[in-house]
């Protein structure tokens, strides 16, 4: 990011401070804007603000990264190795952070400031080891978010599931399930998808079809190809190698028995009508895997809060998802930015009111999580 844009950002930083200020409830909306700031590596004065240590441990039976903040008034009095959690932090419910695709993993840069930045707000923050960080969509992971999201619940009064793109969607499944009946006091998600084959539409047509409505998106030009990997993937060696000649010799095409032909189509027909009729024909494996991760799909019952933040352009995820959501689950709030692009700052310039209203809208998001019960 340029020196002039950061020096934007933190003016509006500080000009969206002053609204939040006369908005009220005070401190905590200050706080939330100041995480926002922190978790966006701006390193805001935070005076009152805890320390965090950040410990690996296996939580549920799954590594995770506890992010606790500690009470600094016991440290004199303790060893130097020893550190307690600040009384407010254990008496609200455990965040579990969800990231989505990103080959660091846990030690994203961009993951352990959001999960410190959150921690200093007297947060227990924990980010589990997950799959989906190398772009792998598996129900497996959904398991491993439940089980660590069980083990919070059982620690602290309640947890909050908050989700990056993928990890929102995912965490959204594991939210649903019934052992986390009246534990899960919020689902957060930032820029996650209701449907993946809501997204498998709007990659290959340009269009995100939802209850009638025709959202353009203009995606990302590597989507096509995660798509079409992620969708042969789930076929045969055999199979996959018959259709993969056939996007490439249109010759081929009228070889394929009517399931291939249809994972064919699935990913060349521009008419979105067709997507879903063309999914309903393909492999029952390609089927049962996209309505395993789709929230839509595998949950469509989820009673938790939920609370939606969407980049309008997001090249990644089709702002089409968003509609997508509140048409499924009533429950949503939803909010979006301009300013960003998937779930990160653009280096597109914008006009300073522009920024402000996305910091506020991102600070509206934080406060949501932090103000959980």
């Amino acid at each position: 990011m340029t020196s002039a844009r950061m020096l934007r950002v933190i003016a509006a930083v500080v000009l969206a401070g002053l609204v939040v200020g006369a908005a009220g409830p005070v401190t905590l909306r200050l706080v939330a804007l100041a995480s926002v700031a922190d978790g966006l590596g701006f390193d805001p004065p935070r005076p009152m603000a805890p320390e965090v240590v950040r410990e690996p441990g296996v939580l549920g039976g799954v590594e995770v990264d506890r992010y606790r903040p500690v009470a600094a008034e016991r440290r004199g009095r303790l060893p130097d190795n020893v550190t307690i959690s600040t009384p407010r932090a254990l008496s609200r419910p455990a965040v579990v952070l969800l990231p989505g695709a990103t080959p660091p993993g846990r030690d994203d840069r961009r993951v352990v400031a959001i999960a410190t930045a959150i921690a200093r707000a007297d947060r227990v923050v924990l980010v589990p080891e997950l799959e989906v960080y190398d772009e792998q969509l598996l129900p497996a992971d959904i398991e491993r978010i439940t089980d660590v999201a069980i083990a919070a619940a059982a620690e602290q009064p309640g947890v909050v599931l908050a989700g990056l793109s993928f990890g929102g969607s995912l965490g959204m499944i594991a939210a649903a399930d019934p052992r986390l009946d009246d534990r899960v006091r919020l689902v957060a998600t930032f820029g996650a998808y209701a449907d993946l084959a809501g997204v498998v539409q709007a990659v290959t047509t340009g269009i995100s079809l939802v209850d009638g409505d025709r959202i353009s998106w203009d995606p990302d030009p590597r989507a096509g190809d995660v798509v079409r990997e992620q969708l042969l993937g789930l076929l045969d060696p055999e199979d996959r190698a018959q259709v993969t000649e056939a996007l490439d010799d249109d010759l081929a095409v009228t070889e394929l028995r009517p399931e291939l032909r249809a994972v064919h189509d699935l990913l060349t027909d521009p008419d979105p009508a067709r997507t879903f009729d063309h999914l309903t024909a393909a492999p029952v494996r390609v089927q049962q895997r996209i309505a395993e991760v789709s929230p839509v799909r595998a949950a469509p019952r989820l009673a938790a809060p939920l609370v939606n933040l969407h980049a309008v352009d997001d090249p990644v995820i089709p702002i089409g998802e968003q509609r997508r959501f509140e048409a499924s689950y009533p429950q949503t709030r939803t909010m979006e930015l301009t300013t960003f692009d998937h779930v990160g700052l653009t280096d597109q310039e914008h006009g300073w009111w522009v920024t402000v209203q996305d910091l506020w809208q991102t600070a509206r998001f934080v406060h949501a999580i932090l103000d959980a019960r």
